[in-house]
């Protein structure tokens, strides 16, 4: 199955712009299985915003100020505030990390080489995931009680098993490190510098990661798989960088115009800095500091999305025509396709699929591992009658089969076609995802081979 075309959602030629920009949400929670309230924003010439919820959500109770969890959308804000801090010439990207760590750290080294804070901001750093020492009692509430002290006690425990600035592994552990770091950089606390910095400058009242107690009296419910309400997540404000910032719609559009060059309040140069490549990939995602990039016949689209135990962000921006769109959910839910549609309507929105039931002995015919890079699996295993797929480093998610070889995730907007051989056995898989195809041949020999 190739990608979907973009969807176009119906329209009405004598609409306003807000009424065009409701019938799109409305069309995309058509097609959503699962419950989900979106805030959603568009910045431009004319900032839009259009909030609405699946008819299984209930009733609508969010609006422009709700607050929401932006998860690891923190990352791009820890990134510009250290091209803010690298513009002012307090660090640089090259410093090593024993500069700013407390004196007599043990610190991961390798071939001599040590991790630089250019190494945290691109992933490149070779810090697993999450800390060694990072065993959450509480799943819900997986980061409570972890602080600096737990920070530097991982750090002495870690091994590093890859060349530093050889590869690129997404490490939260890594973002709480260059929190933890900027912070004793600039002489405060990571989440007041940030404050200070950036949120104070672009008038970002409602972002933070310890907020006013009227601000958190609008705090939005967050819903785990089922619409199941959950607790929001802890995160040490000295390590929040990594996903513990929280905001409202109307203060991420705020950021957004920043990063498009229309509002910047003085931070124009800071925003730019954060836009330059650090590793360039002329054909498929580039990294920035900490944000995305992929070319487009429209220009760059730039972009990140978050994720915490029940909501989900995705922010998407064209600093080539100013434009940029915002998405915020109260469940985790994703809706990333709906940003990058709003910014270029040649990307594809989520169709409404039909599930269909195939056979136990046609399911088995799938089960095994298939690798579509060298760092990055699908392993796809049967629970009952029905499959689930967990890819590296990530949750296992349910299977929903549109036809033989062809299937669907709910949670995400991504699909996966199956190829078989000339004996019918299959062979290897094509993730579709985001606009993009990622095959990988399976590694593990098909059943009755």
């Amino acid at each position: 199955m190739l990608p979907c075309a973009a969807q176009e959602p119906p329209k009405n030629p004598m609409a306003s712009p807000n009424e065009r920009l409701s019938q799109t949400v409305v069309a995309r929670l058509a097609a959503e299985d699962q419950p989900a309230c979106v805030a959603v924003g568009i910045v431009g010439p004319a900032a839009r915003t259009a909030i609405a919820c699946t008819n299984s959500a209930g009733k609508l109770t969010i609006d422009p100020d709700s607050i929401f969890e932006i998860g690891s959308f923190s990352k791009v804000m820890t990134g510009v505030l250290l091209a803010n801090m690298i513009e002012r010439g307090e660090v640089k990207l090259t410093d090593p990390i024993s500069k700013y760590a407390p004196a007599g750290s043990k610190l991961p080294t390798r071939g001599g080489r040590e991790i630089t804070l250019g190494d945290l901001v691109s992933h490149r750093s070779s810090l697993p995931r999450v800390p060694p020492n990072f065993k959450p009692t509480n799943l819900s509430n997986p980061y409570k009680g972890f602080d600096s002290k737990a920070l530097y006690e991982g750090l002495a425990q870690t091994e590093l098993t890859a060349d530093i600035g050889t590869r690129q592994e997404y490490s939260n552990f890594g973002f709480m490190l260059l929190s933890d770091l900027l912070g004793r950089a600039g002489g405060k606390r990571f989440d007041e510098l940030l404050a200070e910095r950036i949120f104070k400058v672009l008038e970002m009242t409602s972002t933070g990661v310890v907020l006013p107690a009227e601000v958190e009296k609008r705090f939005v419910q967050g819903h785990a798989a089922g619409y199941t309400p959950v607790p929001m997540w802890d995160i040490d404000p000295a390590l929040a960088g990594a996903g513990g910032i929280r905001s409202s719609l109307v203060d991420m559009m705020r950021f957004a115009d920043a990063a498009v060059g229309r509002r910047t309040l003085g931070l124009g140069k800071t925003f730019d800095a954060s836009l330059v490549p650090l590793i360039d990939n002329s054909e498929g995602t580039s990294t920035l500091f900490a944000w995305g990039m992929r070319r487009r016949g429209v220009g760059r689209l730039i972009f990140h999305n978050g994720q915490t135990g029940g909501m989900r962000s995705m922010v998407v921006v064209n600093p080539d025509n100013g434009t940029g769109a915002v998405v915020l959910t109260d469940s985790v839910v994703s809706f990333e396709d709906l940003a990058f549609y709003l910014v270029d309507a040649s990307m594809p929105l989520k169709l409404k699929r039909e599930e269909i039931t195939l056979d136990d002995k046609v399911l088995d015919e799938y089960v095994g591992t298939y690798q579509l890079t060298p760092e990055f699996a699908l392993r796809i295993f049967r629970e009952g009658s029905r499959l689930l797929v967990q890819a590296t480093g990530q949750s296992a998610l349910p299977m929903f089969a549109e036809a033989q070889d062809r299937f669907f995730l709910k949670l995400v907007d991504a699909q996966l076609t199956f190829r078989r051989d000339a004996k019918g056995r299959v062979i290897s898989v094509v993730l579709h995802q985001g606009g993009r195809d990622l095959p990988g041949p399976r590694t593990t020999p098909a059943r009755g081979s």
